[in-house]
């Protein structure tokens, strides 16, 4: 067979080729946005992930990062934490840059103002491909869409309640709380447990300014804090909250004006912590964490639904999606953002590092799988949640536009009122005229 010099130079570069395919050599096209970079350097695909909460979250989502980067080698999530304080701030700054995280830890509360701001990345067309979502509660797949878009998926599953300290109640031979207790019950306990403690000691920490627990009482009049845009809480309504807070820093029911001022949202930092008061209001979650810094390790903690309203129109307590889970709508890599997300909220082994931590898992099938081996503290938490889902209303619409403002005046005004400065009527005016020309000009 005679070969011209054409083809014997054709042949060569043929082999020349295959030769660096087989060597694993990078090619000159990038890597798809679905490529799970097994391949080279070249496929490679850095994400950043934020996310807010205790000690004991930053290590638990970090095992769960170096598990899936396991498990995907071409895959690596830079971790980007901090406390509640100033987190939205900070993510305002960044989305506003267009420098966002592509993986977003977000609040019910915020939802609707990031999504409807074009800075939340689609899930809708991940939805039981990428990211599997047929075993999660139907209502947190509701809760996490807006505008019939998929932009969140619920990390688990809370509800707002009394962490008291159980052991104390028992030492001072102090009834614990009952699912059927009122506002009333709560400041004489509070009271009680204060004048025989003694100084230096509270009933409760003063939570005046925590807008979402103040939204309980509001909810138990018969309507949302919330209604299209607009605030519904009323002077009258906003008055009985203000003073009924301030007779409890009178007899020390409730921390006093300086502490209230120096505690932060860390758990750490939190009277019951550090063994100065009995009582707290938080979110189901946080009562393993609570458990885990409390000074007085040989206590037990309890949680209990918020008071009921005397004469309330409607039980106020609610189911609430925990954290979100949501993506940067600019990022780069939305198909691995949304791996990611289905690994956290749908994998055995994740699911099993991160526990309840933010809650009850989603995953009908990981609850299930869960059961035998949670903790005595866990045991509590679902036994909590199993009872606000007989005991509950639905919740409300996620928060306005605005709401952030809204939510920073409140605090101001209550830290106002515990100081002093200036009459609880004035105050009051002037939160509801800020909130409402701030809610007004955010439609």
């Amino acid at each position: 067979m005679i070969i011209t010099k054409k083809w014997v130079t054709l042949f060569c570069l043929s082999l020349l080729l295959f030769a660096t395919a087989c060597s694993g050599g990078t090619s000159s096209t990038p890597a798809s946005s679905g490529d799970s970079g097994q391949g080279g350097a070249s496929d490679k695909v850095e994400l950043r992930m934020t996310w807010w909460g205790s000690q004991t979250r930053h290590d638990l989502t970090t095992k769960v990062i170096k598990l899936f980067e396991e498990k995907h080698p071409g895959i690596t999530i830079k971790a980007e934490y901090s406390g509640w304080d100033g987190y939205f701030d900070k993510l305002t700054t960044q989305v506003a840059g267009s420098n966002a995280p592509d993986i977003i830890q977000m609040d019910y509360a915020f939802l609707t103002d990031f999504a409807r701001r074009g800075a939340l990345l689609d899930l809708t067309p991940y939805a039981d491909k990428e990211l599997r979502i047929k075993d999660h509660d139907k209502s947190m797949i509701t809760a996490g869409s807006i505008d019939d878009k998929l932009y969140a998926i619920t990390l688990g599953v809370n509800a707002p309640g009394v962490i008291y300290d159980a052991t104390l109640f028992q030492q001072l031979g102090i009834e614990e709380p009952k699912e059927s207790w009122t506002w009333d019950d709560f400041s004489a306990i509070a009271a009680k447990i204060a004048a025989a403690k003694g100084d230096g000691f509270y009933g409760s920490a003063d939570i005046s300014g925590a807008t979402n627990m103040f939204e309980v009482f509001v909810r138990q009049s018969g309507k949302g804090l919330f209604e299209d845009g607009t605030m519904t809480a009323t002077s009258d309504q906003l008055k009985e909250w203000f003073e009924m807070w301030a007779a409890l820093r009178e007899n020390r029911g409730a921390t006093s004006a300086e502490v209230a001022a120096s505690t932060t949202n860390a758990l750490e930092t939190r009277p019951i912590s550090l063994g100065t008061a009995a009582m707290d209001f938080a979110w189901s979650n946080q009562l393993l964490t609570f458990q885990q810094v409390n000074k007085n390790q040989d206590h037990k903690l309890g949680i209990q639904v918020l008071p009921h309203g005397v004469n309330e129109q409607r039980i106020g307590e609610y189911l609430k999606p925990g954290q979100f889970l949501s993506g940067y709508a600019k990022s780069k890599h939305p198909k691995e953002v949304a791996m990611f997300i289905d690994f956290m909220v749908n994998d055995p082994e994740a699911t099993a590092i991160l526990g309840s931590e933010r809650g009850v898992p989603v995953n009908a099938s990981i609850r299930e799988q869960m059961q035998p081996k949670l903790s005595d503290a866990e045991k509590v938490i679902f036994q909590f949640i199993d009872t606000v889902s007989k005991h509950s209303s639905e919740i409300s619409p996620p928060y306005p536009q605005g709401f952030a403002e809204v939510d920073t005046s409140f605090k101001s005004a209550s830290e106002q009122i515990a100081f002093g400065q200036g009459s609880m009527t004035d105050i009051i005016a002037q939160f509801i005229e800020g909130a409402k020309a701030t809610l007004g000009s955010s439609q």
